[in-house]
């Protein structure tokens, strides 16, 4: 069931050459707790997961690499990691 979803985290830059990945090497990661935003693999050091609040869509960069991202948001409307791509762009 869809709702509205709280999170907040670090993504931490895990700097693996992406640029002859296949959907099986993404795949891999994925299902092994990490994260693909933008085309980049991150690991996800988080802070809350899936709470109630208002909508709220934050990331930003850290001069380490690191992205402290904040997400609330209709998860069925969009993914965590949608969000923060776009707060990213939005922050650009």
């Amino acid at each position: 069931m869809s709702e509205m979803e709280y999170n907040k985290g670090k993504l931490i830059p895990i700097y693996v050459d992406t640029e002859h990945f296949t959907d099986e090497d993404y795949e891999m990661y994925t299902e092994n707790g990490f994260e693909l935003i933008d085309g980049e693999i991150y690991q996800v050091d988080w802070e809350n997961r899936a709470e109630d609040l208002d909508e709220i869509a934050r990331a930003t960069v850290n001069s380490d690499g690191t992205i402290d991202f904040e997400t609330h948001h209709y998860n069925g409307g969009a993914h965590w990691t949608e969000v923060v791509e776009y707060a990213l762009k939005k922050s650009c």
